[in-house]
């Protein structure tokens, strides 16, 4: 009895191993063929200049194009749902920006994917705030003089966003609900467009992430009057944080790697450790910082616990704000 069970043992272990072996060698081998990373957002957007700097960085590193589609629409609904039913073999990933991960679900009734069910984590790449741009000739150079702006003139201050939804919609109306303010939303199709209506003063005021606000700020194009983070910006030093005359704001943004459900662990593992490998680097430590953003680097089960707490937080951000887009 002890040699038959002896014998069904080695025969189980080879079994597994002939299944396992296979798949391993595989995803060793991955990727032997063109990679595509959706980004939900147009251009212009710090979601975009990251999801192609990884991008460019990963074809560099694998020796096989990864090639960045922007799937734009319903604030990054359709690009999210498009990878969340795409097979689940590394060959189609999301650069996620957490808008359409941790906020969509609080704000819509009914989204097409579940965002902890039908998506893969596989890294945090980075996080980062928000600037308040404002055109050149707008009045307010900080947010305390917005505020005081917008009690004497109520609804008739405007601002523009990459569309409802997105963080840049909801730190507006966050400022709004805490400063107890009227200021009237007008959304557009991506940053880009919004941004560009800014310079051109049709439109006073956007937020941007702090990678593309630096640069529209260094130019002159636009100024910047606040950032969303708990503490004012290494990297923009001059300009207040919000915090700073609304007590308790804080928004942050964070961007990283997703899959399709149901990717195989060895194949999650190699992305995350080549990312990883990536943005471990000092020319990209230096690079990242530059950018005011924060390297994250965490791990897929880590990045899921993330997820989670930041689907809580944000419901409850979104309820005490009475924030409602259907």
């Amino acid at each position: 009895m002890m040699i038959q069970r002896q014998l069904l043992r080695l025969a189980f272990v080879g079994l597994s191993a002939s299944v396992l072996s296979p798949f391993s060698t595989w995803a060793q081998a991955y990727p032997n063929k063109p990679v595509k990373v959706i980004v939900t957002f147009p251009p212009g957007g710090t979601p975009d200049i990251y999801g192609r700097i990884l991008s460019q960085e990963l074809s560099n590193l694998w020796k096989q194009s990864v090639l960045v589609e922007n799937k734009t629409g319903a604030s990054g609904m359709i690009g999210t749902d498009f990878v969340a039913k795409s097979a689940p073999d590394g060959y189609t990933l999301l650069f996620a920006a957490d808008a359409t991960i941790t906020i969509a679900p609080n704000l819509f009734s009914s989204i097409p994917y579940n965002a902890t069910k039908d998506l893969t984590p596989i890294i945090n790449a980075a996080s980062g705030p928000f600037v308040l741009l404002a055109n050149p000739s707008f009045p307010a150079n900080d947010i305390k003089t917005l505020i005081a702006m917008a009690k004497q003139q109520p609804g008739k201050i405007t601002y523009a966003s990459s569309g409802a939804g997105g963080q840049q919609h909801l730190s507006m109306e966050t400022v709004k609900h805490m400063a107890d303010v009227n200021i009237t939303h007008v959304p557009y199709k991506g940053f880009g467009q919004g941004v560009n209506d800014v310079m051109a003063g049709h439109v006073p005021l956007i937020f941007g992430g702090i990678t593309a606000s630096i640069q529209l700020t260094k130019s002159g194009k636009l100024k910047a009057l606040a950032v969303t983070s708990a503490k004012r910006s290494k990297a923009m030093p001059q300009v207040p944080a919000i915090a700073e005359t609304l007590p308790g704001f804080r928004i942050d943004a964070w961007y990283g790697f997703m899959g399709p459900a149901g990717m195989p662990k060895e194949l999650v593992k190699k992305i995350h450790d080549d990312v990883a490998s990536i943005i471990k680097r000092p020319d990209f430590q230096a690079r990242i910082t530059a950018d005011a953003m924060e390297p994250v680097a965490n791990t897929p089960e880590e990045f899921a616990t993330q997820i989670s707490e930041d689907l809580n937080e944000w419901a409850k951000l979104i309820k005490s704000a009475q924030i409602k887009l259907d």
